[in-house]
């Protein structure tokens, strides 16, 4: 998994769209870094820095080079770099559970930020398979052990893999071909259920998990993907396999994402419901994401 940058231009607004019009319902100072950050456990740690002007096209090309950026582990600085052109930098550090990890970030005529957090440890999956083929749905089952001691919350993802064929626009026939990834709805659950054998029956989106309801116990979900999504059509194949990804994330990302669900395209566009979305950069904006995955594969041929 990967901290998706696109993400980047609404990190710190709550927006109102009422057709074309925005109104900007948080105050963004000019001298505000807008920082992005991953520390993906046994990855290195990544940073991306870019101006407050979060609303134009010309985001993505507004990087601000010559941050000097301290990494520290458990308090010490392991590593001290500059961004480059890009606003990007690659640190030779990688994340280890149980680690603490800041960010300290200074540049002329800019506000210093920072940040700290504390990398998750890998989660297992302990059972990935399918249960039931119907005509018109798949049923897998996943399960994973939570740990009794902190709050844990989790990202779930499941994608099938397939090939991708490009059609001649004449005739019709398939041409060349591209092994690619089709993301799976996570809507499709229809029960979920803990070791002490209390069993939930709902149709909720199980994207994003905490584990306040079944903390220190196995939790186990069923979920039924629609056969039509599987099928092959005429410009892709069948699905050959399905892989399940178990991303153990801190809260500051959970928050996030939690928030970043909120301005998907609705009626009126994506900014059409007002959020707030969260930071964890003090004296900035953005997100310093931690993550830990573990990943379990099913073949379908």
């Amino acid at each position: 998994m990967r901290l998706r940058f696109r993400y980047i231009s609404i990190l710190a607004l709550a927006i109102l769209s009422c057709n074309d019009d925005l109104v900007i319902t948080n105050t963004v100072s000019d001298t505000q870094m807008v920082v992005n950050a991953a520390a993906n456990n046994g990855e290195q740690i990544e940073l991306e820095v870019i101006r407050p002007n979060l609303i134009t096209e010309d985001t993505f090309n507004r990087p601000i080079s010559g941050v000097q950026v301290e990494l520290l582990k458990n308090g010490t600085v392991v590593e001290t770099r500059y961004t480059g052109s890009k606003g990007q930098i690659k640190f030779a550090t990688k994340a280890v559970g149980g680690d603490s990890l800041t960010l300290r970030m200074v540049k002329e005529d800019f506000e210093p930020a920072n940040s700290t957090i504390k990398a998750p440890f890998v989660i297992p999956i302990l059972q990935f398979d399918t249960t039931t083929r119907r005509r018109n749905v798949l049923g897998c089952r996943v399960s994973f052990y939570d740990p009794v001691k902190d709050e844990d919350f989790y990202q779930l993802e499941m994608v099938g893999y397939r090939w991708f064929y490009k059609i001649h626009p004449i005739t019709g026939e398939r041409q060349d071909s591209i092994w690619a990834t089709q993301s799976l709805s996570m809507r499709s659950v229809n029960k979920l259920f803990f070791s002490d054998n209390n069993i939930i029956n709902n149709r909720q989106s199980f994207e994003l998990l905490n584990d306040k309801i079944f903390n220190g116990k196995n939790f186990v979900l069923d979920v039924d993907i629609s056969a039509f999504v599987l099928e092959e059509q005429p410009d892709r194949s069948a699905i050959k396999l399905l892989r399940f990804e178990l991303n153990h994330i801190d809260k500051a990302y959970y928050d996030f994402l939690s928030t970043i669900s909120l301005n998907r395209p609705v009626y009126g566009g994506p900014f059409s419901i007002a959020s707030q979305v969260p930071t964890n950069i003090e004296g900035g904006l953005g997100i310093f994401a931690a993550t830990a995955s573990d990943t379990a594969f099913i073949s379908l041929e």
